[in-house]
């Protein structure tokens, strides 16, 4: 799981803001590997799947 959190402060409001979102992933990450950086307001993290990681969950079929 990434947790990610962000606050934002609007100064002629005088308003601050905070941000929460969890993201879950199917596969083990490599945690010695994860690389994040901030540019023009995008964040962009790198989670590398580990060696020999598996996808688990459950296939769900759809009827209809």
């Amino acid at each position: 799981m990434v947790n990610v959190a962000a606050e934002h402060e609007d100064d002629q409001r005088n308003q601050r803001r905070t941000y929460h979102r969890r993201f879950w992933f199917p596969k083990r990450v490599d945690d010695g590997s994860i690389a994040a950086n901030h540019t023009n307001g995008i964040l962009e993290v790198r989670l590398p799947v580990s060696e020999g990681a598996v996808t688990r969950g459950k296939r769900i079929e759809i009827e209809g």
